[in-house]
């Protein structure tokens, strides 16, 4: 994990809060349970006897939000002073932009944020730190300056699969990147580290195709499809996200092809983590998504709890979470409670 956050200044109370905030996210570092947050911020309650509003505006209802949404839970129902609530975006700019202004509006303390435009919700952002209200990104960053950004490792995780992928294919054949839509920060982090992951490590390996599926499991099954049939020689596939990784794993069950294709996914859901156990897909990169909102929660927690006020972040601090390469032969070592 690394940390870009500012150094707390001498004696002001203020920039001391902001940066203990992500000391106490820093503690959670690993694959460990809520009670290393949850005990962590134990004296965060005592800060203050006033009630505390948080809201997380999601990008879309899927696993990876519903699970940070979980860990944020996990920390902030145990302060027993703070009301929490998960709201849908519906993957539209607009709804996000108006669920902002209704969330301001309502004069709440933290505002958790998966923009669905980074560009676009820039201004809602600015908006809510002139009202004095901190916004933490989670996972997808936006351009317009905010308190914190918690994410994956994008880039580095996706280099990883890359040499996991073509240690699999033994250094050569055809693969194709079943893809997200394009315009999204994340997607152009995971393909460039997946690209640069096999210049730098497999550069005998070719990429054939780079197709969008839009992260959903029934349209990779028909983009894959499409490929297939024009590359019928393609050896593995890389699935930005697990969801496409098991559309393509459909299709090689259909095909016949379970054992033959190298099919990597990214994020670690627990349908990925099932499909590598049962010898289908080969492997993904695993985050524990839910100690990703612990650690957003907790930050905000401590935020809130001590008053500082948006205006106070002079620069974004950023976190990013660590991550393992789930194979057959790592997948034993996420237990059942870090599944998503």
């Amino acid at each position: 994990m690394t940390s870009r956050d500012e150094q707390p200044g001498n004696g002001n109370r203020r920039n001391f809060l902001k940066s203990a905030a992500y000391g106490t996210v820093a503690i959670g570092a690993g694959l460990t349970g809520p009670e290393v947050l949850s005990s962590s911020i134990g004296q965060a309650r005592a800060a203050t006897d006033k009630n505390l509003k948080m809201s997380f505006i999601q990008f879309l209802p899927h696993t990876v939000p519903a699970a940070w949404s979980k860990g944020i839970e996990d920390v902030l129902l145990k302060q027993g002073n703070i009301e929490y609530q998960l709201l849908d975006g519906q993957a539209k700019i607009e709804v996000q932009i108006s669920l902002m202004d209704t969330q301001i509006n309502d004069g709440v303390n933290v505002i958790f944020l998966q923009p669905v435009d980074s560009v676009a919700i820039g201004p809602s952002i600015a908006k809510a730190r002139r009202a004095g209200i901190p916004v933490i990104t989670l996972n997808i960053d936006a351009v317009e300056d905010h308190a914190a950004h918690v994410e994956m490792s994008h880039y580095a995780g996706a280099m990883d699969i890359a040499k996991a992928m073509g240690a699999a294919l033994g250094g050569k054949g055809k693969v194709a990147i079943i893809n997200a839509p394009p315009g999204i920060v994340i997607r152009d982090q995971r393909t460039n580290g997946f690209v640069d992951g096999l210049k730098k490590y497999h550069p005998n390996i070719q990429i054939v195709a780079d197709q969008p599926a839009d992260w959903d499991r029934k349209k990779a099954q028909e983009v894959f499809t499409t490929i297939l049939a024009a590359h019928p020689d393609v050896a593995g596939a890389f699935g930005v996200n697990d969801s496409m990784a098991l559309g393509v794993v459909d299709v090689a069950r259909d095909k016949g092809l379970l054992g033959k294709l190298v099919v990597f996914g990214d994020d670690g859901e627990k349908d990925a983590l099932e499909s590598i156990e049962k010898g289908e897909l080969t492997g993904t990169q695993y985050t524990d998504v839910y100690q990703q909102g612990r650690f957003a929660a907790a930050a905000a927690t401590v935020i809130a709890s001590g008053g500082v006020d948006a205006s106070s972040f002079h620069s974004k601090g950023h976190l990013l979470i660590p991550y393992i390469i789930a194979t057959k032969e790592t997948v034993g070592q996420i237990q059942p409670n870090q599944r998503w």
